[in-house]
């Protein structure tokens, strides 16, 4: 799956870490989206797939490969990403369906703002209520 992504597509970003959400109001939180440090965040392609397919690529290429718990994800429309400058590169490793975001700007301190903007628009799914 290495085509490009099209704007109306969504990415999930899985999440493994608490601090990644707001348990309080469900929200997604700008950590989810901040990039590592070879200026990537890595996300996966969920175009034309249902919910326990997702879960299950998360938990196995992502949970199980990092040894943290699936806690779920944050959805975002490609547009979103590609409306703040952002790329999205696919990576067909580990997976066929995993790609990341790229291009950020080299200035750090934009990092945090951007991040705040995708999470806001991000929809959180957690594996358990």
């Amino acid at each position: 799956m290495e085509e490009e992504l099209s704007p109306s597509e969504s990415v999930a970003r899985f999440i493994t870490q608490k601090s990644y959400y707001r348990p309080s109001n469900l929200t997604v939180r700008h950590n989810a989206f901040m990039p590592n440090r070879y200026g990537e965040t890595s996300v996966y392609r969920i175009i034309d797939l249902d919910d326990e397919k997702i879960f299950e690529i998360g938990q196995r290429f992502v949970a199980d490969e990092m040894k943290k718990p699936l806690m779920g994800r944050a959805d975002i429309v490609v547009s979103k990403i590609f409306e703040r400058d952002l790329k999205i590169e696919p990576d067909p490793k580990p997976h066929p369906r995993h790609a990341n975001i790229v291009d950020w700007p080299e200035d750090e301190s934009k990092h945090k703002l951007i991040a705040l903007e995708l999470a806001a628009e991000a929809e959180l799914h957690l594996t358990s209520p």
